[in-house]
Parts: C-alpha cells; sequence; structure tokens
C-alpha cells in the first residue's frame, strides 16, 4: 500500500494534489477537474455554449426573453453563398432559437430585408410564420441574385460597385413590430461598400432616403443589435474599403455593431467555409 498523502497510479505510488472532482475555472472557456484518484488536474474546455463560472462548467441559462430577428440581405450576383448558405441552415437557427424557453407561449420571430441599389422588406412586413416560409424566401432571393435588377421593382439595373445597405438597414430597423422587451437582433450581410443620402445607385439612377446618422439612431432608439457580415475590402471592380460603419467608424461615428453591442465578421471567411454563418447567427443569439 501507499503511505498517507499519496495513491497508486500506473504501478507506482504518486502524491495526492487534489481533492476527486474538484474544480476551477481557468476562464471562461475551459475548467480544470481533480481526477478521480486525486493524483493530476485534467484540463476540460467547456461544450459549446457553456460558460466556466465560478469553478465549472454550466449550461446557457434558460432564457424566457422573446427573440425577434431580421435579416437585411444585399441580394446582389457576387451574394448567392450567402443566400444559400441561409437557406440550408435557417431551418437549425430557427430550432436553436426554440430551445431558449420551454414556455409554450415562447415565439422567436424572423423577418427579411433584401437590397441591392434599392430595397424590399419582404412579406409585406410581417414575420414569417415558420422556418420553411423563411427558407424558401432565401431560395428566392438566391435565385434573384443572377438578374442583377433591382429587388424594389425600381426601373434599371445593378451596374455599380456600392449597394444600399443605408435603406435596407433602415428598413429593418423600423418596419417591423418589435416586442417591447425582447431581444432585438438585425443579421446584415454585404460584400461591398454603401453610399447615403443624397447619393444615388444603379443605372437609372435610385436615389438613396437615408444617412448613416439616421440609420444609427434607430438602431439605438430602438435597443436593435446589429451583427454585420461584411467584406474589409468590396469584392467589386473598384475594391473600395468595406471596413468604414462595420469593422470601423464611419465620417466619426461608431460602426454599427460596435455602437449596438454586437459583433462583425469578416464575410470572405463564410465564402471560404472557414465559418458558417448559420453558426455564427446561433453564437449571435446566444451572447445577446
Amino acid at each position: 500500500p501507499c503511505p498517507d498523502g499519496q495513491v497508486c497510479d500506473g504501478g507506482g505510488c504518486v502524491e495526492v494534489v487534489c481533492s476527486p472532482g474538484e474544480s476551477y475555472c481557468v476562464d471562461p472557456a475551459n475548467e480544470m477537474r481533480c481526477n478521480s484518484l486525486g493524483s493530476a488536474w485534467e484540463a476540460i474546455p467547456c461544450p459549446a455554449y457553456y460558460t466556466c463560472d465560478p469553478d465549472h462548467c454550466i449550461p446557457p441559462e434558460d432564457c424566457a426573453q422573446d427573440i425577434d430577428v431580421v435579416f437585411v440581405m444585399d441580394v446582389s450576383t457576387s451574394m448567392s453563398f450567402v443566400l444559400q448558405d441561409l437557406s440550408d441552415g435557417i431551418g437549425d437557427v430557427w430550432n436553436y432559437a426554440l430551445t431558449f424557453s420551454d414556455d409554450p407561449d415562447y415565439e422567436p420571430r424572423f423577418g427579411l430585408v433584401v437590397f441591392l441599389d434599392d430595397h424590399l422588406v419582404t412579406n409585406v412586413g410581417a414575420w414569417y410564420g415558420s422556418a420553411a416560409e423563411l427558407q424558401g424566401a432565401f431560395d428566392t432571393w438566391r435565385s434573384f441574385t443572377s438578374s442583377n435588377g433591382e429587388p424594389g421593382g425600381s426601373s434599371g439595373y445593378n451596374n455599380d460597385c456600392p449597394e444600399n445597405a443605408m435603406d435596407g438597414l433602415h428598413a429593418g430597423a423600423t418596419a417591423f413590430g418589435w416586442r417591447d422587451g425582447a431581444l432585438h437582433i438585425i443579421i446584415f450581410a454585404t460584400d461591398d461598400t454603401f453610399r447615403e443620402r443624397p447619393g444615388t445607385l444603379g443605372s437609372e439612377p435610385v436615389a438613396v432616403l437615408h444617412t448613416y446618422a439616421e440609420v444609427l439612431a434607430e438602431v439605438i432608439a430602438r435597443e436593435i443589435r446589429v451583427a454585420a457580415f461584411a467584406a474589409h475590402v468590396g469584392v467589386c471592380w473598384d475594391a473600395n474599403d468595406g471596413e468604414p460603419g462595420f469593422f470601423t467608424d464611419f465620417n466619426g461615428q461608431p460602426a454599427l455593431p460596435a455602437a449596438s453591442g454586437s459583433r462583425a465578421f469578416d464575410i470572405q471567411d463564410v465564402a471560404s467555409g472557414a465559418i458558417r454563418i448559420t453558426e455564427a447567427i446561433e453564437g449571435i443569439i446566444l451572447e445577446e
């Protein structure tokens, strides 16, 4: 037998260094746990969406807060991959949002705005009734990306690089009935730059109706978190700086994600497969 203060481990006696099952947090994502013999500490990464606090990994709390999510999507020719990813994974996102409460009255809601040189609030501004309905909308707009047309019905076609993100975002913030007390999230995606009023876009052209400052004011007033999938460098031939407004300040005003308490992702990581947009959205919902 081993002397006091030691245990038999691997054919030999080793010092007892901890109490079996004892644990502590290294950081919010990792736990250290004493093994069954008390002879060593083992590193235990927390499962996805768990947090180590105060001394072990704990699951996310049941969230009875309602969740309202509006997608604001660029539907230019280069954006079909995003809409395909959303079509493929929106069922998972919808089901994930449902897990935040077992209250039978709990209901996450999802809406969609699309933009190019003009914009369109889809489903007449109503929330989609099911994941299948929203999936169908993503499929429709994925097909639309090959047309180079204008989603809001404006005459002409898209023949320039910047897109009308400002009017799309303003509509996303103002056209839906956000519930009081609910978590308000806009999921925004573009791979290019934008213009603000009094700029114009497209072949006809289309007048941009709103400024960045107006969009920022609506987002803050309505307590909407804006999570952006954007490009550091626009993918169009002009290769303009895509960071202002999403990753960095725009004309002295804070970036929308930072100002609203959310975050920005590189959309090229979605294009390359480095991240899945639907998995990132699930993380955004959890973080908020």
